[in-house]
């Protein structure tokens, strides 16, 4: 078996420099504990969330109507939470290939995965876990994309003297939604939302843009300040698509696509990072059935409950965005009104 590792490819967005949605669902807590990483979620990696926020429907703000009742999750350094998942399978001997894959073939046996460095490598079953790039998906695969939403990021450090909540705070704006969230070690990670198309002309030359864009919100900016950050000194401007893209072909001969290369959701349900990880484990143990017992029925469930789960992610996507009526004339919004399968 071959994982795929993302695989950056070049285009309109630097999907290399951090990654934008820090939180980590409690619904990913049992699928740490049955990788036993839990006990990776340290002060290195992770805070534990304190809630989650939101001016969304009117300027009122409360404890998100979308999480209420919720047990708490977590904010993660994602990268450090990543590397000790890397360095606990150094420990039990996994070997791993740090090569870009560059392209594909099928035989009756198996998969062929030819590799940047000229290599090559032969499997019976690949995983591909290459996010929203899937890199197996080919043209007897229908990626759908359902929008057109790219988030504009920066990560900063807080003063020493500055303590912060560990909450995430989203904020409904015409153009799109603020999103903002205390990771570990005093940084906060400051977010907008919106469409490719609608993204204001100069914005990724000028951060002085978004710091405008970001002073005429009800909470962003009044915490902003109260944290000492200005987004027009941002460190730096990230871009990364965060559209929502499908597939009803999780399984095909020789391949389990699993995360988003299965399927990539709007990051505002919050629950990527969980479901990364349930669906991992799900195509680990659908190879497991299908090399050891040639029993595809795990495979076949797999890819059942993950488009049953997409299925229900999109009822409460429409749902979270129909709930806003303030924007109702404003593109961002009106795409967003009708049933997600009618875009």
């Amino acid at each position: 078996m071959l994982r795929v590792r993302d695989v950056q490819r070049s285009g309109c967005f630097d999907l290399s420099a951090h990654r934008c949605g820090e939180t980590l669902s409690f619904r990913a807590g049992p699928h740490l504990e049955t990788l036993g990483w839990h006990g990776l979620l340290d002060a290195e990696t992770a805070l534990v969330s304190q809630g989650s926020y939101s001016v969304w429907g009117n300027r009122a703000l409360r404890r998100s109507v979308f999480h209420q009742g919720e047990m708490s999750g977590w904010h993660i350094d994602r990268y450090r939470l990543e590397a000790r998942m890397a360095e606990t399978l150094e420990v039990d001997g996994v070997s791993r290939v740090f090569c870009e894959a560059r392209q594909f073939s099928r035989s009756e046996t198996g998969i062929a995965v030819e590799l940047a460095d000229r290599s090559s490598v032969n499997t019976r079953l690949l995983v591909d876990c290459s996010g929203r790039s899937a890199v197996t998906a080919g043209p007897a695969v229908t990626l759908r994309r359902l929008d057109k939403l790219v988030a504009c990021y920066s990560v900063f450090t807080l003063d020493e003297n500055v303590e912060a909540i560990s909450v995430t705070l989203v904020e409904a704006v015409a153009i799109g939604w603020w999103y903002m969230s205390l990771l570990p070690r005093g940084r906060m990670l400051v977010g907008l939302f919106t469409d490719s198309d609608l993204l204001p002309a100069g914005l990724r030359k000028n951060a002085g843009l978004c710091a405008d864009l970001a002073s005429q919100t009800t909470a962003i900016s009044p915490r902003l300040s109260s944290l000492g950050m200005d987004l027009a000194a941002a460190p730096e401007l990230h871009f990364a698509a965060a559209s929502t893209v499908t597939t009803s072909d999780l399984v095909e001969p020789f391949i389990i696509r699993a995360g988003d290369a299965a399927s990539a959701l709007d990051p505002l349900g919050a629950n990527g990072l969980a479901t990364a990880l349930w669906s991992g484990i799900q195509a680990a143990e659908s190879v497991v059935g299908l090399l050891t017992q040639n029993d595809g029925t795990k495979a076949v469930r797999y890819q059942q409950q993950f488009l049953q789960g997409i299925a229900s992610h999109l009822a409460a996507q429409t749902a979270m965005y129909a709930s806003e009526h303030r924007f109702i004339d404003a593109p961002f919004w009106q795409r967003r009104r009708g049933p997600w399968l009618e875009n």
